[in-house]
């Protein structure tokens, strides 16, 4: 390897890491934001919650990785030709497409890498993550007072305290409801007490002392209240079991059979295992349809329902029997309508799981490739603009991604739907892609500059003028 490939290798790879790691830092905080509430207050360790945001690094890698590699091709050619560092090598007898060969060979590890990590490491992250949050998601809340709010984590009281000062707390409220669940039936106030935890035991204590316990009480007669009755205290003690807010199994496995868990063998075993279910349940339903509806075929046409037969039946009919022969047949149709609407509504979600398996599959391999096409347009773009840095570069890879990031969503929308082949779906903005890098990286190779790229951009508006004289 050359000089000039070193240099552009460690230039490339450089500001590739350095873009990859702040896209995960912004998606990594995106991710956090959403599931805020899941992790307030749930006392957890940090070691599993770090375990936990490194699942999620991992999780968001086919979004942060492209984009790098896009940004990482516009900024390190477009400080080449900005510094005419690539000027210089062409001048010397080397091509763009020379040029361009260090960076590729990074982008085709990144791009091998990729789909390792797509296939292998990203479904076990899911798999973890996701079982990893709903178990964090389903503990109590942790024993913590804050001042000034009611605390209603234990089962049967209501805690408010006015300050807090370690393990002492001061102007203590305690509304207790445990007992006959009919309201708050008692109050505790008490202007000094004191959290302890018995060593050896799962309980807690809370001392309160100098207080006053305020109960009402219920006169079995009537059910009317009296007065409720006040007294004094000068020790009392409050017992908790610290066993509901332990943690239970973390890892306990709640989820296991996502798509977006499996690899691509796991992916390929239950595609044909729906396969096999659909036509199962298809024939089963036409199976029952047969029944449903016997008399359809022996007619040789779709125009005359059960309901039908029942009306010639029941023209036969006089009186009672007449009508509850036809409400008879009308009910029968309502219920095969009934029926045929679940059928219907089923076949749509074993459509969509199936698809949602085959979108899964050709992702691993769709994105690998999307790095490299957006390598191939990224480079020869930078070249184009001669201009490096985080200015330009930088909006320009945010609004190329998104518009690769859009174009992915609507097409996966539309082959979860059917709307078009899942195969297309996801390859759909990938071939859209190709063209356009293939003639930027012949643009970029054909010593193309700034202006022309400038006089390219005026293109909608000479044809705008041309079509529309009159304005």
């Amino acid at each position: 390897m050359s000089r000039i490939d070193r240099y552009i290798l460690k230039a490339f790879v450089t500001v590739f890491l350095k873009t990859l790691g702040i896209s995960v830092f912004f998606l990594l905080m995106q991710m956090v934001w959403k599931y805020v509430d899941d992790l307030a207050g749930k006392g957890i360790d940090w070691l599993s919650i770090m375990e936990l945001v490194m699942y999620w690094s991992v999780s968001v890698l086919p979004m942060a990785v492209p984009v790098a590699v896009l940004f990482a091709g516009i900024m390190t050619y477009g400080d080449l030709a900005e510094s005419n560092e690539l000027a210089a090598a062409k001048s010397g007898g080397s091509s763009f497409y020379r040029m361009l060969r260090p960076a590729v060979l990074a982008c085709s590890i990144i791009a091998v890498g990729m789909f390792y990590v797509s296939n292998n490491l990203i479904p076990v992250a899911n798999f973890k993550g996701e079982n990893l949050l709903l178990n964090i998601a389903k503990q109590k809340p942790t024993f913590n007072l804050s001042p000034g709010v009611f605390y209603g984590g234990i089962s049967g009281y209501s805690i408010k305290i006015g300050q807090k000062t370690g393990s002492t707390i001061h102007d203590v409220m305690i509304y207790r409801h445990q007992e006959r669940g009919d309201g708050n039936l008692s109050m505790i106030t008490a202007p000094l007490g004191e959290l302890n935890y018995v060593s050896g035991s799962p309980w807690m204590e809370l001392n309160l002392f100098d207080g006053h316990s305020y109960e009402e009480q219920k006169n079995q007669k009537n059910k009317a209240y009296d007065p409720y009755v006040e007294s004094e205290f000068k020790h009392m003690v409050l017992r908790f079991n610290m066993r509901d807010f332990q943690v239970d199994n973390l890892y306990a496995v709640n989820r296991s059979d996502e798509f977006n868990m499996l690899n691509i063998n796991q992916l390929a075993a239950a595609i044909k295992e729906l396969k096999k279910s659909y036509a199962y349940r298809k024939s089963e339903v036409a199976t029952i349809m047969h029944h449903k509806f016997y008399g359809w075929e022996s007619a040789k046409t779709d125009t005359i329902p059960l309901l039908a037969i029942d009306l010639m039946v029941a023209n036969r009919l006089k009186g009672h029997h007449q009508y509850r022969a036809v409400n008879n047949g009308i009910h029968l149709m309502q219920s095969n309508k009934e029926y045929m609407q679940q059928v219907s509504s089923e076949y749509r979600w074993r459509d969509n799981l199936a698809a949602r398996h085959y979108l899964e599959w050709h992702k691993k391999f769709a994105i690998a490739m999307a790095c490299i096409l957006l390598f191939f347009i990224g480079a020869p773009l930078g070249a184009i603009i001669q201009k490096g840095g985080f200015g330009l570069p930088f909006v320009i890879s945010v609004l190329l991604f998104l518009t690769h990031y859009v174009l992915t969503m609507v097409f996966e929308k539309m082959g979860r739907d059917w709307v078009i082949d899942p195969f297309w779906a996801i390859w759909m903005p990938n071939l859209l892609l190709l063209p356009i890098a293939m003639w930027m990286t012949h643009w970029a190779a054909n010593d193309a500059s700034t202006h022309s790229f400038v006089k390219l951009s005026r293109l909608p508006r000479w044809l705008y003028s041309k079509l529309n004289p009159d304005s």
